[in-house]
Formats: structure tokens, C-alpha cells, sequence
């Protein structure tokens, strides 16, 4: 509980200091200057993109036994939990919880840590494709210089990891069972770069609707800026330290689209209608999916017993 608290206090402070950096009444003029058409379409825009990421989760479970439509309401779950959970990769615990019964613990798990991967390598396949033609300002330099020291290092121990795995793993009965475990995911080429490739479309398509959002409130930053600056707060708005990510993302936005002349208060109006997108659409969705029919899944136990 304490902990929520702290991340909830975290989304407070930085969502103060920014309404303190932006002067309300522009904040609000900006918001007002938004049609009910283009926040309809955004809704309907993030509601399908869930939609087709609750099929790429389908895909990396690789289970005939967990339908579609199970999925689907995995997914808009989890949406709705983001908002009230630690970063925006809390949901995902939910999503899991939800699936767990059905396609096994293990395997479930290891679909939400590949599904998470994907989609963190789509945000910054975005960000080294964008960064050519939006131009590098000094504090976007320090962030790549930054990433890419970490990426680096990263590699490097994947590397040393996957070569000790790949030496100890008729070796180590621990070792064995894992890769076990995972073989239902490297056996599925297909299923990963299917699964990638609804991440690049998703990720391309949400981008691209917070820059019109943004566009119709005063922010006539150029496409590839938004390229860099969305993926780039998404990736921090993961991290743990408040609540969906809410607070962190706004600042994120502001500091870097600053950096390409956009006008902080559009920016932040802009983050703040696309929080409600986000608020709505998850709502929205889980109770229409509540209403698919859902096809009585064999249950990991079942399985286990059928297949004994």
C-alpha cells in the first residue's frame, strides 16, 4: 500500500510541476480547441490497436485452447488496471492472471516477457529510424549517447548469457527445463514476426494519433519529432514510479518536443486528452468484450490429466 502511495504521490508532483511550468488558462484553451471528431477517431483508433494486440498476445501463446476472444478481454483487463497499477507494463500482471488458468503459468509468462520485449524493440526501432530526419538536439544526443551505452552493454551480456545457456543446458537439469519451456516460442518463427509486425503497425498508428491530437491543439512539430519524442516516453513511462505511467509521460513529451520548438502547453493538453483515450477506451473495451462469447478453454490442469 505504502508503495502506491509513493508512485501515486510521484504522478501528483510531477503533474503539478508541469500545470505549474504551463499556465492553466492556456492549458485549457487548448483543450477546448480539440472537435469531438478527432478525440472519437482517436478512441476508436486505440480500441482496435488493443484489439490487435491482444492477437499478437494470441499468436506468442502459440495454445489452440485459449480462444481469441479470451484474449481480448486479457488484454482491455490489463488496460484498465494500467490505470491504477505501476507503470504501464502493470497491466500486464493482470493480463497474466487472467490467462494463467487456461494456458499454464509458464507459458503465459513467457508470451507477456516476449510480448513486452517486442514491443519495447518496436519503440526504439522507431525512435534510430525517426532520429535522421527530426534532427538531434543536444538533450535528445545525451538520451541516444546514453541508450546506446546501456543497448551495448545489454548485448553484451545477452551474449554471454546465451552462450553460457546454450553450453550448460544438457548439463544443468535446471537449464534444460527452462529451454523446455520456451521451445513452444522458438518453435513458431511465424508467430514472432507476425507478432512484430502488428507491434510496428500499432505503435506507428498510436504515434501518429497523438501527433494529430496534438496537431489540432497548436503543436505543428513535423511528423518524425513525434517519431522520436512518443516511443522514447512510453519506454520511460514503464518504469515503476507512478501510476500508468501518468505524470512521466507528460513530461517526457514536454521536455523533448520543447527541444523542436512545440509549445508546452499544446503538448501537455495533448497528453492529457490521450490519458483519457487511454481511461475511456480501456473501460470501454473491457465491458463490451465482457459480453463476447467465450468458449469454455481446457484448463491447464485438464490438460495435464487428458494428456497423463
Amino acid at each position: 500500500m505504502s508503495r502506491w502511495v509513493i508512485r501515486a504521490l510521484v504522478s501528483a508532483v510531477l503533474a503539478a510541476i508541469l500545470l505549474k511550468v504551463v499556465p492553466f488558462a492556456a492549458l485549457v484553451a487548448a483543450l477546448r480547441r480539440v472537435s469531438v471528431w478527432t478525440w472519437a477517431s482517436s478512441l476508436a483508433i486505440f480500441l482496435t490497436g488493443h484489439w490487435l494486440n491482444a492477437l499478437k498476445l494470441r499468436l506468442l501463446l502459440g495454445q489452440p485452447s485459449v480462444p481469441a476472444t479470451m484474449c481480448v478481454q486479457a488484454q482491455y483487463a490489463g488496460l484498465v488496471a494500467n490505470l491504477g497499477l505501476p507503470g504501464i507494463a502493470g497491466g500486464d500482471l493482470v493480463r497474466a492472471g487472467y490467462l494463467a488458468p487456461s494456458a499454464g503459468t509458464a507459458r503465459v509468462a513467457v508470451a507477456s516477457i516476449a510480448d513486452r520485449l517486442i514491443d519495447t524493440f518496436t519503440l526504439l526501432i522507431l525512435v534510430v529510424a525517426a532520429l535522421p530526419f527530426a534532427g538531434m538536439p543536444p538533450v535528445i544526443a545525451r538520451i541516444v549517447w546514453t541508450s546506446g551505452w546501456w543497448l551495448a552493454v545489454a548485448s553484451v551480456a545477452g551474449v554471454i548469457v546465451g552462450g553460457a545457456v546454450f553450453y550448460l543446458r544438457h548439463r544443468i537439469p535446471i537449464i534444460s527445463k527452462i529451454l523446455n519451456k520456451l521451445s513452444f516460442l522458438t518453435s513458431s518463427p511465424g508467430a514472432i514476426l507476425g507478432a512484430v509486425a502488428i507491434s510496428v503497425t500499432v505503435q506507428a498508428a498510436f504515434t501518429m494519433t497523438n501527433a494529430r491530437l496534438a496537431q489540432e491543439l497548436g503543436v505543428k512539430t513535423a511528423l518524425a519529432p513525434w517519431f522520436v519524442s512518443w516511443p522514447l516516453s512510453k519506454l520511460v513511462a514503464v518504469l515503476p514510479i507512478s501510476l500508468g505511467g501518468l505524470g512521466v509521460r507528460e513530461a517526457v513529451l514536454v521536455s523533448i518536443l520543447g527541444q523542436y520548438g512545440a509549445p508546452a502547453n499544446a503538448v501537455l493538453a495533448s497528453g492529457i486528452l490521450w490519458q483519457s483515450v487511454l481511461a475511456v477506451s480501456g473501460l470501454l473495451g473491457l465491458a463490451v468484450s465482457q459480453l463476447l462469447k467465450v468458449e469454455t478453454p481446457m484448463t491447464a490442469s485438464s490438460r495435464a490429466a487428458k494428456e497423463a
